[in-house]
């Protein structure tokens, strides 16, 4: 029997735990499976909060993707810059790559230099940046942190008021918070809105507790580096010291650009159902690249769910009879609070199924120190689950 050549672009938490999962389904003999990543690094990118505030280095939370090699996966450095879909191509900077199905989880494409004025402010959404914030926070005293987003679409919804919370705690400990002013400026009607009020009631109680304002329905346009502003779409402005704003975020530019793999939204085609592409049932995509088309938030737990889902009909399509694994819309999401760690437990069937259903089923599960540990020991099992214990 000929071996299939399974291409994945991306190694991270869709396409590594992807590669995973194929190479202990499918016989060894049957498959040759090549994951495509533009860093060569699987980073929990989860954790680069606790990066910008010192309690994670770079090396904790950013492995060498070569360890996730094995004897049918083949891991490459290497940047996607065309797919032609119809000759089963992937073209990138370090080669072409045929193969019999593709699988697209390539995250978000961060655009910094699309919001202007992002020369004055900081973000965590990557490795370094998540540094450069580091050090600008460790040398600040005094004056007024605003946390914002650049555009409503971007990884982890909830982070910026998650982000607002562990400031808090941060400079509490070192004494000095009283001299610091925390806000969040989002372009949502109230905190922690997409959660419906079963969260957002007792999140704003929280923030209220630890004196942290929120500025809402506000979308910043441009960052003025003379006045220290965020400017608004409608001219309103909020003064700062430090600003966090996270980039604009889209699609990579070979999605973007191609419309065998792009969906109406700008983002990549997939259905609900299997996360197969519209125009080629050899194509799949899974993972932050297809959240907007499907109408969900970008979460990690998500896309490992559809990862297990497309790695059961991968192996149907290959082994020719194969049970496979419908989608888990139903998730729990671990967070950190300050001094607390919280747990929200969220299901997305009846918002997946129609968007227009007016979201809100969100439960808080609870709030307390334990549940801290839940951040550090998903962050063990991301790595256990796609390095197998080799780091």
């Amino acid at each position: 029997m000929t071996s299939k050549n399974i291409v994945i672009v991306g190694g991270n938490a869709g396409g590594g735990l992807m590669a995973g999962r194929l190479s202990k389904m499918l016989p060894k003999d049957q498959v040759n499976i090549t994951v495509l990543d533009k860093l060569g690094r699987v980073e929990f990118q989860p954790s680069f909060t606790y990066v910008a505030l010192g309690n994670r280095t770079e090396e904790q939370v950013s492995k060498d993707f070569t360890y996730m090699g094995r004897e049918n996966v083949r891991p490459v450095k290497a940047e996607v810059t065309k797919v032609d879909a119809a000759n089963r191509t992937v073209y990138t900077n370090n080669g072409q790559f045929k193969y019999d199905i593709l699988v697209l989880s390539p995250g978000v494409q961060l655009n910094d230099s699309k919001f202007k004025g992002y020369e004055d402010t900081y973000h965590f959404w990557d490795m370094a940046s998540a540094l450069k914030l580091r050090n600008a926070i460790s040398k600040f005293k005094k004056g007024k942190i605003v946390i914002s987003v650049a555009s409503p679409i971007y990884k982890c919804p909830p982070v910026p008021w998650e982000f607002s919370m562990m400031l808090h705690e941060y400079f509490k400990n070192k004494g000095l918070r009283d001299n610091v002013e925390i806000t969040v400026a989002h372009p949502m009607g109230r905190q922690f809105e997409m959660f419906g009020s079963n969260i957002a009631d007792p999140l704003g109680d929280w923030m209220s507790e630890m004196k942290i304002n929120g500025h809402y329905k506000f979308l910043p346009v441009y960052a003025d580096p003379v006045k220290h502003e965020l400017v608004g779409q409608n001219n309103e402005s909020i003064k700062y010291d430090l600003a966090i704003v996270s980039p604009i975020q889209t699609a990579p530019d070979f999605v973007t650009s191609n419309d065998d793999l792009k969906s109406k939204v700008g983002w990549a085609d997939a259905n609900y159902n299997n996360f197969r592409n519209s125009k080629y049932d050899d194509i799949y995509s899974i993972g932050d690249v297809i959240s907007p088309t499907l109408g969900m938030g970008m979460a990690g737990a998500f896309t490992h769910f559809e990862a297990d889902t497309v790695a059961t009909f991968i192996a149907n399509d290959i082994i020719g009879s194969y049970l496979t694994l419908p989608f888990n819309p139903v998730a729990m999401c671990a967070m950190e609070g300050g001094s607390y760690g919280w747990v929200a437990y969220c299901d997305f069937g009846k918002k997946l199924k129609d968007p227009a259903y007016a979201f809100n089923d969100c439960t808080l599960m609870g709030r307390g120190r334990i549940y801290k540990m839940l951040h550090s020991v998903y962050e063990k099992y991301y790595y256990a689950t796609i390095l197998r214990g080799r780091v």
